[in-house]
């Protein structure tokens, strides 16, 4: 009985030695692998080359790019200098010109006697002298020159006297009856020369 005990103790105890053993060894590999990192060499002492990593392009994945939205329009720069200079400028205060007033030229003749053909553009009235008819039944004709002087600031007819006489007193007195009532523009002409003629048809100057 005894014997068998004591066989059992021996056993038990080399089984604890070999256990501690067995973990000594794996601590110390442990260590020495994380402590010490050696590079690898070759025989010759030179570092042995890293190997390439070498990628398949079929391998690669293209991935599409998402679509970009369109870039705004870029809003144009004002240049401050160019406003600064083309402002407004201030108002100028100019003085009224005063400009004299226009004078028209006197298209009358006064002071000399113009025909009656350059005063009929200013004549306002000019009837024809009336033929008498003692002289047309008589058939008395002739013919004439007469004056007429005119007011230059109401254009009547002021004195007419005949310059050459007709050669009978009835057409000179019809003459000056009805150059009379001659009227003309105030302040054109002041004297015209007026040839009057008598015949069976009529009266003209």
């Amino acid at each position: 009985m005894t014997r068998a005990i004591v066989s059992q103790s021996a056993h038990k105890w080399r089984f604890g030695v070999a256990l501690a053993v067995a973990a000594g060894i794996h601590l110390t590999a442990i260590s020495f692998a994380t402590v010490q990192r050696v590079e690898p060499k070759t025989a010759s002492g030179i570092p042995a080359a890293v190997p390439e990593l070498t990628f398949d392009p079929a391998e690669l994945e293209i991935r599409p790019q998402p679509d970009l939205p369109e870039p705004l329009p870029t809003l144009p720069v004002i240049d401050q200098s160019y406003i600064e200079e083309t402002a407004t400028p201030p108002p100028v205060h100019r003085t009224p010109t005063k400009f004299a007033p226009l004078v028209r030229p006197r298209t009358n003749t006064t002071g000399k006697s113009v025909n009656v053909s350059d005063a009929k553009v200013f004549a306002l009235s000019a009837p024809r002298p009336e033929y008498p008819y003692q002289a047309r039944r008589q058939k008395i004709t002739g013919d004439g020159i007469a004056i007429l002087t005119i007011d230059q600031n109401s254009g009547d007819v002021i004195h007419v006297t005949m310059s050459k006489s007709t050669g009978n007193p009835l057409l000179d007195d019809a003459a000056l009856a009805g150059l009379r009532r001659w009227r003309f523009k105030p302040g054109t002409v002041s004297s015209v020369t007026c040839p009057i003629t008598f015949t069976l048809t009529g009266v003209a100057y």
